[in-house]
């Protein structure tokens, strides 16, 4: 509850920022000049709110990892003391294995705890997401995966911004774990590429029939997308394959290129 009202704030947040920045937008733009500072204020305004977002999800992550997770750890060293000063006392009585019993099976749902709560920390924003960068990310995703998922990336990405990076990294996540529920036997091809967009590409060779419904995962995707500025058609016919085609602005600063020149590609598959 408290990270739905942290995200809800945050959003707040961020539409009020993005309404501050278009006020001066009223007026649609007449000359060369004017609309280039149009776009340049459009592509400010989107980028507060993509910023707001990743704020707000690296403070819930923060949070969690400083807060909770230490609290948690703290407990289960406790409870792990109380257990070697009963083992120690040299009285065993059934009340005092009973309560020895009890300590210990509150130790192990502490440490329980504990990994769900790192596994959900990670997943707020994944370590290997920062430390290198989206095509290493998603080729990291491909190989935990159940599935048989190939990841292709054509030409070297440029500089994403981080949010970016974030909503395209959670897109292929979401898209492997739907097809690993929907279609576990599948082939799945994951294929990054980028201009002045990020474009991404899933597919897989389930039995098809998937699309987007209010309320489930495609639906998720496509608004997340759309906060970007970005959009998500799916085509999955009856028999296959499903294929998931996103675009997402760079939102890169003006004059800063989408495309890597010079670069070596890297590695085509994982998985």
């Amino acid at each position: 509850m408290l990270i739905v009202v942290a995200s809800w704030l945050g959003l707040c947040i961020a539409l009020q920022l993005a309404l501050e920045r278009r006020k001066s937008l009223v007026v649609p733009p007449r000359s060369g000049p004017e609309w280039a500072h149009h776009v340049g204020q459009l592509r400010s305004s989107r980028m507060a709110i993509v910023n707001a977002f990743e704020i707000e999800r690296r403070r819930i992550e923060r949070d969690l990892h400083d807060g909770a997770q230490q609290h948690i750890v703290a407990s289960s060293l406790k409870i792990g003391e109380a257990v070697l000063l009963l083992s120690a006392t040299g009285h065993e009585t059934r009340e005092l294995r009973q309560a020895t019993d009890l300590l210990t099976q509150a130790q192990e749902a502490t440490e329980s705890a504990l990994a769900t709560l790192r596994t959900t920390v990670a997943g707020i924003h994944p370590k290997v997401l920062s430390d290198l960068g989206l095509d290493s990310a998603v080729r990291d995703l491909a190989h935990r995966s159940t599935l048989r998922a190939v990841v292709r990336v054509p030409h070297p990405l440029p500089s994403i911004p981080d949010a970016v990076a974030a909503a395209a990294y959670f897109l292929v996540s979401e898209a492997l774990t739907n097809v690993a529920k929907h279609a576990p036997d599948a082939q799945v091809t994951v294929l990054l590429g980028a201009d002045h967009q990020l474009h991404l590409s899933i597919v897989d060779d389930g039995p098809g029939g998937a699309h987007i419904r209010p309320g489930h995962g495609l639906a998720g995707m496509a608004e997340r997308l759309a906060a970007f500025g970005g959009t998500l058609n799916v085509t999955s016919p009856s028999g296959g394959p499903t294929s998931l085609a996103a675009r997402v602005p760079l939102l890169l600063p003006e004059g800063e290129p989408g495309v890597v020149v010079g670069a070596p590609a890297g590695p085509q598959a994982a998985g």
